[in-house]
């Protein structure tokens, strides 16, 4: 099955869902890879990965409390996937019909990856995307989420529809459970922000979906138009205040 964004699946019955998605191939994405960024992830790999990227570096919300260090752990796709030549590479990217685009002082983006098995994620990552039937990556999702796995910030753009919220929230999880267990005192593991309650409730549903298998795994959601006093109900009973 392809992928169907979380604010489609209850229109679309199965049976009208295209074994493959034309639009995944037949549309542009656009992947950009920032140097400022990039260099400084290198300056920080250089030292033991220490605050390497901002959503994590305010675990600890006590000042009585030490700050644990975040952990990122070497990632690399399958040997398969190491073993492509930058040609190869290059052709992929031209069937996907995804442009790259890297500052001259950063190294080379992750080769696409076509297959989530090839993507080495957490085995319940895995179990959440085989019950999900979905059989393989968006084009978005094959370029995207080696990058964001690697640790790399990025920019990405494709069309409505192509998956880019996993995108991003599979390689998310993925960091997070890497992560020290949580402790009182501790605030969240990883912080998206976005524009409108509408999409934020489509981001948190879609971080629901590939994490069912995870019971340890919450989420909470903090939008206007909503009662408050329940949403802090809802913080109380995941994150310890202090």
């Amino acid at each position: 099955m392809s992928y169907v964004p979380p604010h489609l699946r209850n229109s679309i019955s199965n049976s009208s869902i295209s074994p493959s998605s034309s639009s995944s191939t037949s549309s542009s994405s656009v992947v950009t890879l920032d140097a400022a960024v990039d260099n400084h992830h290198r300056h920080n790999n250089n030292n033991n990965n220490n605050n390497n990227l901002v959503s994590f570096a305010c675990r600890r919300t006590s000042p009585s409390l030490p700050l644990p260090d975040p952990v990122f752990s070497l990632w690399n796709p399958s040997d398969r996937v190491l073993r492509l030549t930058p040609e190869q590479i290059e052709e992929v990217r031209s069937r996907l019909n995804v442009d790259v685009t890297v500052a001259s002082d950063s190294p080379p983006a992750h080769a696409p990856v076509e297959s989530f098995m090839d993507m080495r994620l957490h085995v319940s990552i895995m179990k959440d995307i085989e019950f999900h039937e979905y059989t393989r990556p968006t084009s978005i999702q094959a370029q995207a989420m080696p990058v964001a796995l690697s640790g790399r910030d990025l920019l990405g753009c494709a069309e409505t529809g192509s998956g880019k919220t996993a995108a991003f929230t599979i390689p998310m999880i993925q960091h997070c459970l890497a992560q020290t267990p949580i402790k009182r005192g501790d605030g969240p593991l990883a912080l998206v922000l976005a524009p409108t309650r509408e999409l934020a409730q489509q981001i948190e549903k879609e971080v629901k979906a590939f994490s069912r298998s995870l019971e340890n795994f919450k989420t909470a959601i903090v939008v206007g138009g909503t009662n408050i006093a329940e949403q802090v109900i809802t913080f109380g009973m995941i994150i310890s205040f202090s």
